[in-house]
Order: C-alpha cells, then structure tokens, then sequence
C-alpha cells in the first residue's frame, strides 16, 4: 500500500514542483508574494522529497547505502515539518498585510525550529536496528513520545492552512475568480485530510497507550491513504490556484 500511495505522490510533486519553479521564475521581478511563490516552490520540492523517501523500495536502499537504520524515516518527518512550515509561510505571505507579515513569518518559523529541536534528540536516543519510527513500535515509549511530537505538529499547521486556504477560497468566489476559488477550496479540504491523517496515527498511540488499540492492520491502510490524499489534494489545489491567479492577471492586463 505505502509504495503505490507514495510512488503517485511522488509523481505529483515531481509535476507541481516543475509547474511552481516555472512560475516563479517568470516572475521573478515581481516584488509582490515573493516570499509565496518560493515558500510554494519549496513546500512543493520537500513533499516530493519526503513522499519519496516514504516509498519501502527506497527507504531499504537509502538505509542500506547510509548504514543508518530509520534513515529514510527521520528524512521525511524532517520533510513534512519542512513542508507544513514552507506552506504556512506561502500563505501568511498571501493573507497579512506588510505590517504583520514580519512578525507571522518569524513566529511559524520559531515554530517549525522547536518541533525539529524535540523530535531529533528524541530520534538520536531511541533509534536502533529493531525500532522503527511506526505505529508498530508504538510499544517503545520514545517512538510515541516522538511521533506524537509529530503528529501534533502537522495537525496543528494543517488546521491552519485549511483556515486560511478556505478564507481566501471565499474571498476569491465573491471576487469571481472561480479557478482560485476553486483551487484554495481544493486546498482547505486537503489540509483536513492532512488533519484526519494526523489524528489517525494519533488516536491509535493514544489507544495503544491507554491498552485498548484500535486493529493495527486499519491504522497501517487508512492513514497512508489519508496522507497520500492530502499531497496529491494539496498540490492539485494550489497548482489550481496558481493556473487561477494568471488567468486573472491576464484578463486584467487585456482590460487595461
């Protein structure tokens, strides 16, 4: 399952990275979401990155090739945060005024730096040859406690970015760019996926903790599903909104 879900992810954001660097590189004079278009084109980069390191065949070879053990797996948590972190800034830089922006930058960044500064010392001390960083080593106080470290993040920056996306969606629908809309729409509902996939593997450490599990065999297909449905919503929908945001410069540019 996790191979055939992160092997089309992959594909995915192979496609919305090439599509968002084109883009900001044709507009790169312009002054105006400027941090946007390179948060985007990095958030884009870091999932494929991340999905890929996620597919089995690969996390085998890169932890055979390194000699680490959970090598893979620790490089795509780092990969989520970064991606998460990168999609915040993308869209603190469309929704706040110069004023504040500074500031709201700062703050999620602040943010993504703690969570990295808890989960890695937390990797150094409880990795080893017969642990992995799953739900199935969930019997392992320090995979819990880093996963749950995890999780917590992506749930949190997730809520967020589908309030924001889903803010600027209406705000785009009353304006009558119905592809924008359309595309930040796309993009609120996968970050609730993000949200459910976060609470999927969340509820079944707490679970797991508390002594009664819910089956593992669900938990291992329902959140790699839910996960890969987020990246390939996500991307979609802000590539839906970029497409968007040039047809309606276009249109401006014809009328003036």
């Amino acid at each position: 399952m996790d191979g055939i879900v992160f092997g089309l992810c992959t594909l995915f954001g192979l496609t919305g990275t090439l599509l968002s660097a084109r883009e900001a590189w044709r507009q790169r004079d312009r002054n105006d979401y400027r941090i946007a278009r390179a948060a985007r084109t990095i958030a884009f980069g870091v999932c494929t990155l991340g999905v890929l390191l996620a597919v089995p065949a690969v996390e085998t070879a890169i932890e055979s090739a390194t000699g680490m053990n959970n090598a893979a797996k620790i490089g795509a948590h780092i990969c989520a945060v970064l991606w998460c972190g990168s999609l915040q800034l993308m869209l603190v830089d469309w929704s706040y005024n110069r004023e504040v922006l500074t500031a709201s930058l700062y703050a999620r960044v602040a943010f993504a730096l703690c969570v990295l500064a808890a989960m890695l010392p937390l990797f150094v001390a409880t990795t080893s040859k017969t642990i992995e960083f799953t739900t199935a080593h969930s019997a392992t106080p320090g995979v819990t406690v880093y996963l749950m470290v995890y999780l917590a993040y992506v749930a949190v920056t997730c809520g967020e970015i589908a309030f924001l996306c889903s803010g600027m969606a209406l705000s785009a629908r009353r304006g009558g760019h119905t592809w924008t809309a359309r595309g930040l729409t796309m993009s609120a509902l996968a970050a609730l996926l993000g949200v459910a996939y976060a609470l999927s593997k969340g509820s079944y450490l707490v679970t797991r903790y508390l002594g009664q599990p819910w089956p593992l065999e669900a938990e291992e297909v329902v959140s790699p599903v839910l996960a890969g449905l987020a990246v390939v919503a996500l991307i979609t929908g802000l590539t839906m909104s970029m497409v968007g945001r040039r047809i309606a410069a276009r249109k401006v540019a014809s009328v003036a």
